[in-house]
């Protein structure tokens, strides 16, 4: 994960014109761009319980 985030951020830098001093601006640029493609966990499957039925008074 850490060489994708590295190989992003230098595209993103490179892009900008190679700003100095902005290293981490990009890099957190880069994080966020690859943490948003990684889906979300499924939830697991709620149980389902039966209800029973008060008797009528």
């Amino acid at each position: 994960m850490e060489t994708e985030i590295k190989k992003r951020a230098y595209e993103l830098w490179e892009a900008d014109g190679r700003p100095e001093g902005s290293d981490q601006i990009y890099w957190f640029k880069a994080v966020a761009e690859l943490a948003s493609t990684i889906p979300a966990p499924a939830k697991p499957a709620r149980k389902r319980t039966t209800r029973t039925r008060k008797k009528a008074a």
